[in-house]
């Protein structure tokens, strides 16, 4: 408001208005929204949500409750991520990757430049990041998408 504010005093400045109608006026300052404690999933959800979804997307389950990360930083989630108490993000699977024309499954994060991290805390009750297990009868080979697989 206040860009608009000094927009339109400039104009008045200017004579091309008569009078600033923002003049006076206060927008009044919410608190900043904080997460409703009521939406997030308990680790019961969480483990709930795990055991219905496909098992090549446990993983991500897991990470997006116990991290935060976005979807596509989870499915790009490999073990050189790993750290003791964090996880370090680099890559995230491209929105393109199951496009013919992609050129690459994994590109840098969101307003990161390649080679740009963070490091996100890992919640105490994420096991998947700290001791990953194939779900049963499988490897990780055949668990794992495709985009998963780094060569």
């Amino acid at each position: 408001m206040v860009m608009v504010a000094a927009m339109l005093e400039a104009a008045v400045v200017d004579k091309l208005i008569p009078d600033n109608p923002a003049r006076g006026v206060r927008i009044s300052r919410a608190a900043p929204c904080a997460v409703d404690e009521d939406e997030i999933p308990t680790l019961g959800e969480v483990d709930l949500i795990a055991e219905y979804i496909a098992p090549q997307y446990r993983l991500a389950v897991y990470l997006q409750s116990g991290t935060g990360q976005r979807p596509s930083e989870a499915l790009a989630f490999s073990t050189e991520c790993r750290r003791s108490g964090f996880v370090r993000v680099r890559w995230q699977v491209s929105a393109k990757a199951r496009r013919d024309d992609c050129r690459s499954v994994f590109v840098p994060l969101k307003h990161r430049a390649e080679g740009e991290y963070r490091d996100v805390p890992v919640a105490l009750f994420t096991p998947a990041p700290a001791t990953p297990q194939p779900p049963p009868g499988t490897s990780w080979t055949s668990a794992i998408p495709y985009a998963w697989r780094r060569c």
